[in-house]
């Protein structure tokens, strides 16, 4: 009878920790891949532009280049400087407009 009752507890605390996974995994998911993608997608429905998410790392590539690019090129005094103080969002505003993200 012991046999059955340790069993028993081993299977529901093996289900337990399963579906603890799961829903870990499913959070996880939730918090990198559906909530970004659902709030570009809600932002593109009122109008927005802007580039496509990307997992974890973002435009920070692009915002890398931008402000290297921007650093390497000359700049005179008569030179619009937001496009060398904020090379990024120069870009993003000239690409997609004002109301961007």
């Amino acid at each position: 009878m012991e046999t059955t009752g340790r069993s028993v507890l081993f299977s529901f605390a093996f289900s337990t920790i399963i579906l603890a996974v799961a829903f870990a995994w499913w959070m996880l998911l939730n918090w990198v891949w559906l909530k970004p993608k659902k709030l570009e997608k809600f932002l593109r429905q009122q109008g927005f532009s802007g580039n496509c998410y990307k997992v974890l790392q973002g435009d920070i590539k692009e915002l890398a280049k931008t402000t290297k690019e921007a650093k390497n090129k000359p700049m005179s005094l008569s030179d619009d400087i937001a496009s060398r103080i904020l090379p990024f969002h120069h870009h993003i505003i000239t690409n997609y407009g004002t109301p961007s993200y």
